[in-house]
């Protein structure tokens, strides 16, 4: 399996937990300023990984399927998307929007994983 495949399980995992501690925040308020830090941190390894991923594509390295490209880019997108939309609605419905953008970027990776490997 390469490191590409292993951090592509590696934003899943990620995003799935970010996923949960998004919901966790809706009812602990407290918690949210933790949580926007691990959502952020959850961009950070998508973006990495989509680094990784055009670097393979430069080196001659081509997905299984050609769908992967959208997946792969889709998977980048959701979080940035949603923390620019969070910050035009009221605190308490920011935990919606990110909860949103994490939950995207693991049902992306997924798919991504899915349509990556040969």
């Amino acid at each position: 399996m390469s490191v590409h495949a292993r951090l592509g399980v590696a934003v899943i995992v990620v995003a799935a937990v970010g996923t949960l501690f998004a919901l966790w925040a809706r009812a602990r308020p407290s918690a949210i300023p933790t949580v926007r830090v691990f959502v952020q941190l959850c961009a950070v390894v998508a973006a990495l990984e989509a680094v990784l991923g055009l670097v393979m594509v430069v080196t001659g390295n081509r997905p299984g399927q050609a769908i992967h490209y959208f997946y792969g880019a889709a998977t980048v997108i959701p979080i940035p998307a949603a923390e620019l939309l969070a910050r035009r609605v009221r605190p308490e419905s920011e935990m919606l929007y990110l909860l949103a953008g994490v939950a995207a970027t693991a049902l992306f990776g997924l798919r991504a994983v899915t349509t990556g490997s040969m």
